[in-house]
């Protein structure tokens, strides 16, 4: 099955195609994420069956939010459907 073409809502550019996430971030933006105060942000699984978890990428200390910011747009960190991790913009959140 071919998917539909796909672009990040934040940098216009190329994002992975998926049936599930519509409008997620393109990895590369992704790679941008910082909290409110500009300190880089890293996501990822608790474990190997899933769960999420974010952490300061600056010190490894974990941080107990979903909230993020690419390119000073507000945007929500979550588990992606059968494991990895997805962004959006936080007022687009569909599910």
């Amino acid at each position: 099955m071919n998917l539909p073409e796909q672009t990040c809502p934040i940098c216009g550019g190329p994002a992975e195609p998926s049936i599930r996430f519509l409008h997620w971030v393109c990895f590369e933006c992704c790679r941008k994420a910082v909290d409110e105060n500009g300190r880089p942000l890293g996501f990822g699984n608790e474990s190997f069956s899933g769960g999420f978890v974010a952490w300061y990428k600056d010190t490894n200390e974990t941080r107990d939010s979903h909230i993020c910011y690419i390119n000073g747009i507000k945007c929500w960190a979550g588990e992606a459907h059968m494991g990895g991790i997805a962004i959006h913009i936080y007022d687009q959140i569909r599910n």
